[in-house]
């Protein structure tokens, strides 16, 4: 997210967007790529075969950033819920899902448009343990106010 480099003015070493010895801008923070990384993406049929001819499909995207879903009509109607906003993470599971290797991620965030997100997937007991991961490395670095 950082990038080392030296102050233009006092030559210190800077490390953030600001210089700890004189307050210069480093003019090079921000361009280093953001370091977005993809835990799963996928479309999901949630009701078979039928899920094509309804326009139910639901494209799904997840990185340690955000979660982006589109659903209906050619994906008319797109959600972004950033990581931050989540306040719980919930995984269910039968014992024949648990078979068939599928599941429930429930993610309850602090959202007005989508309080309480739903995913049911294959490996979803995988995509579980890495969106949980990436969620605690973002409260991590969230600073709280």
């Amino acid at each position: 997210m950082s990038s080392s480099s030296t102050c233009e003015e006092c030559k210190a070493p800077i490390q953030n967007r600001f210089c700890t010895n004189c307050g210069a801008e480093n003019k090079n923070y921000g361009t280093s790529h953001s370091n977005v990384t993809m835990l799963y993406e996928r479309t999901l049929y949630p009701y078979c075969i039928f899920s094509a001819l309804c326009c139910r499909t639901v494209r799904l995207q997840i990185t340690n950033k955000r979660v982006d879903t589109g659903h209906g009509c050619c994906q008319g109607q797109l959600d972004t819920l950033d990581l931050r906003r989540i306040t719980d993470i919930e995984f269910d599971r039968s014992c024949i899902a648990m078979c068939c290797n599928r599941g429930t991620i429930t993610i309850h965030a602090s959202d007005e448009t989508s309080p309480v997100t739903k995913i049911t997937c294959f490996g979803a007991k995988r995509v579980f343990n890495a969106l949980r991961e990436a969620w605690q490395k973002t409260k991590l670095t969230t600073i709280v106010q």
